[in-house]
């Protein structure tokens, strides 16, 4: 198997997951138009990082070996969907909030943004999506190839972490317009808590799969 063929095949199977609406897609979408363009960003970045050190363990074989601890797997899942609902409830909680005292424009941006939270937030929620882990642990070993060099692994490595920061800076720039915060900012209230109830689903759903 061409060592090109195999990279490529890598890093068009990791876009398809990545522009796939999920959960990061969510929080960082609602971080630009809510907040700003620096959180938007940031929170991306969390789940690049989370990301790069899936597709790491994946090509260093950590992956595959914590596959073989069901234990230790599905305590990771619970933790995840635990804090999807955590989110879920938060947000839940910050439409009443908007509704009693209508925020300030999301357009002036303060020092309480909390880039550095932003990005641990994004870093736990793709470490305990399922969704990625699986897919670094089937797919992602499956078009590595098993006798593949150093070069290639690193490579391998880059490649998801290029396309993961790219895509969610593209979504939060798109996110973070003039525009796109008035929208949002007209029915806040509404999206936040369709919002939380999507994560608060999915996170039972991750919980309820879970077999200890």
């Amino acid at each position: 198997m061409s060592y090109a063929w195999a990279l490529g095949a890598l890093a068009f199977a990791n876009l398809l997951g990545i522009i796939s609406p999920g959960p990061a897609f969510l929080m960082v979408s609602r971080a630009a138009a809510g907040r700003s363009l620096g959180v938007g960003v940031a929170l991306g970045a969390g789940v690049a990082i989370a990301a790069t050190f899936w597709a790491a363990a994946a090509c260093f074989g950590l992956a595959l070996l914590m596959t073989q601890f069901a234990t230790l797997y599905g305590v990771i899942q619970i933790a995840g969907g635990a804090y999807l609902i955590w989110l879920g409830i938060n947000a839940w909680r910050h439409s009443r909030a908007v509704e009693a005292a209508p925020a300030a424009s999301p357009q002036q941006p303060t020092s309480r943004d909390g880039v550095g939270r932003a990005v641990l937030v994004g870093a736990w929620l793709s470490l305990g999506n399922p969704k990625i882990i699986i897919f670094f642990t089937s797919i992602f070993v499956a078009l590595l190839p098993h006798d593949a060099p150093l070069w290639v692994r690193l490579a391998a490595v880059a490649i998801v972490g290029v396309q993961e920061i790219s895509w969610y800076t593209i979504v939060a720039f798109v996110f973070s317009r003039p525009r796109v915060q008035a929208a949002y900012g007209r029915a806040r209230k509404w999206i936040e808590r369709a919002l939380g109830t999507v994560l608060i689903g999915l996170g039972a759903r991750i919980i309820g799969t879970v077999r200890l």
